[in-house]
């Protein structure tokens, strides 16, 4: 071990022995044939790696927790483990481990921005999570926001402010695009982790550091102009262009423009076949899609967490394998409540 990858020593064994105390493939089998779903937050309180998210509903006021109270629950508990590996993490690294910041303050302005656009404020904002109040956002002043320009105030000082202020509409004009809103926020998100990666890091973790991020941009990309040429096939090509993230790894620009000027999904599923993605997209349906995606993602990541040698995207990694279990909870929990169909392979795949 390199001296640069001792420092993370520590850290690795942290994430390791946390990875170890996952939800398996039958925790995930029992919970999905429970019948009740306070059958699955009793089964979940008990559980090492989500005792502290199940324990704060209660069991017995389970008809008046809805989907919203659960999943704050939930990622709140992804929060925390975030806070407590945070000790583990060098100084060097501080602004890159603030990347759940980051992607915190902009599911708060997003839930903001809903809120104003739905004008329901009643029931307010899910209760604020540690990371968010360690953040930039102001999320008293957010969840008192009752127009555009208040939510705009809420994020001033934030990698967000300047799109938000691009977004902002003229006097007496119709709110932005929900979606827009969406896109442009995440793309802040991505420009800010790629700047703090090309500025602070090099070697082999700058080259993990960007596959990662490069990745999750050409598929979430791949994945945008897919779903737009199945259900709007008529969606023109510079319609399309805007709803995509402003990067590219190992998509090239070029590629991108004649993906977006595609006729058709059909069309689109060609042009993937002369890219790097080709053998990846071969027989998925359009359906499918995000499917491969959150395979791709969860592979990559196992595999750094695993076999990579230690560094901070060790604990980069467990996070974001931590966020796929978490979308399992989710789904078993639907699938009990509301009859949601049980997603097996998902489970499968993360439960291994």
């Amino acid at each position: 071990m390199t001296g640069g990858q001792a420092q993370y020593g520590a850290l690795a064994a942290k994430v390791k022995a946390l990875y170890g105390k996952r939800l398996r493939l039958e925790d995930f089998q029992h919970m999905a044939a429970f019948k009740s779903e306070a059958e699955v937050l009793e089964y979940l309180r008990a559980h090492p790696s989500w005792s502290r998210a199940s324990g704060v509903l209660s069991t017995a006021g389970w008809d008046y927790v809805g989907r919203v109270e659960v999943e704050a629950a939930l990622w709140n508990e992804l929060r925390l483990e975030y806070l407590s590996l945070s000790h583990f993490v060098p100084r060097q690294d501080r602004a890159l481990m603030d990347f759940r910041v980051r992607i915190a303050e902009y599911q708060a302005l997003l839930n903001a921005l809903r809120r104003l656009r739905t004008g329901k404020y009643a029931k307010g904002m899910p209760p604020p999570s540690p990371i968010v109040l360690r953040g930039k956002v102001d999320y008293r002043a957010l969840e008192a926001a009752r127009s555009y320009d208040a939510i705009l105030d809420a994020a001033r000082g934030s990698i967000y402010a300047p799109t938000l202020l691009h977004l902002r509409p003229a006097p007496g004009a119709p709110l932005p695009d929900y979606t827009v809103c969406e896109s442009l926020l995440r793309s802040a998100y991505f420009a800010h982790m790629l700047r703090i990666v090309r500025k602070q890091y090099g070697g082999d973790t700058r080259q993990v550091l960007l596959r990662s991020f490069g990745e999750q941009i050409d598929l979430l990309n791949l994945m945008h102009v897919l779903r737009l040429k199945t259900y709007f096939p008529g969606t023109a090509a510079d319609t399309c262009l805007t709803m995509l993230y402003p990067f590219q790894y190992r998509l090239k620009p070029a590629m991108i423009h004649a993906l977006c000027a595609a006729p058709d999904a059909a069309a689109v599923f060609a042009l993937i076949r002369q890219t790097p993605y080709a053998a990846s997209f071969e027989r998925v349906e359009a359906a499918e899609v995000e499917e491969y995606y959150r395979r791709a993602f969860y592979a990559f990541n196992r595999r750094c967490l695993l076999t990579g040698p230690p560094s901070i995207y060790t604990a980069v990694a467990y996070l974001d394998l931590k966020e796929l279990e978490l979308q399992v909870v989710v789904n078993v929990i639907e699938s009990v409540k509301y009859g949601v169909p049980y997603n097996e392979n998902l489970a499968r795949l993360v439960g291994q």
